[in-house]
């Protein structure tokens, strides 16, 4: 099934109409949805606070919180993953995009353990003083495969694929000491949702 605003394939369906979109239609849509959330968080606020002053009482009912501003790296929003700016001009700011476009449907999926472990990946490797910006730039490449792959629906991932950048992903990392904890705890957990029958 194609999605309805491209050519690419329709991994998600959308409104009580069932519209099919690709996961970046998906996202886009997702982002709108967010958008006029925050709109109605803020708009909530501002009645609360004028009927606090209208009336002279404290406002009695809990408030929405600000979310925080998403960080722009060379043009690129980031709403999820933190980059330092030592590491800025370094990476390639499109890869790292997608993997935090690819959190953010993840997390809309309901698989915030995979989201929170493709973040704190990503945000190690980043950091890392011991991998080169070559290294850095090929795991973030394969966490951004990775990320699409498992923010697809389970009958179509790529499972051969993402094995292999999987295991070449490990081996990079296995040579740099400050992300071993990180990558104890988040490895398993990716490797886990590709570890069923292969798709190529």
């Amino acid at each position: 099934m194609k999605c309805c605003q491209c050519s690419s394939l329709a991994m998600y369906q959308v409104t009580v109409k069932n519209f099919p979109l690709c996961l970046d239609c998906y996202l886009k849509f997702s982002q709108i949805q967010q958008r006029e959330l925050e709109n109605h968080e803020r708009m909530a606020n501002f009645h609360m606070d004028e009927m606090s002053a209208v009336t002279g009482l404290p406002s009695l009912g809990p408030r929405f919180p600000a979310r925080p501003l998403p960080v722009i790296v060379s043009g690129v929003r980031l709403n999820n993953i933190s980059v330092n700016n030592s590491v800025v001009g370094t990476i390639n700011t499109g890869s790292i995009g997608s993997v935090d476009q690819s959190i953010s449907a993840l997390v809309q999926c309901g698989a915030p353990n995979v989201a929170a472990a493709i973040k704190g990946l990503s945000e190690a490797v980043l950091q890392s003083s011991d991998l080169t910006p070559n290294q850095k730039n090929e795991i973030i490449e394969s966490l951004s495969v990775l990320a699409k792959e498992a923010a697809t629906p389970q009958d179509q991932r790529r499972n051969t694929v993402a094995a292999a950048l999987l295991e070449r992903a490990t081996q990079i990392t296995a040579l740099a000491n400050d992300v071993a904890d990180i990558c104890s705890k988040w490895w398993p957990v990716i490797a886990a949702l590709f570890s069923g029958a292969s798709n190529s």
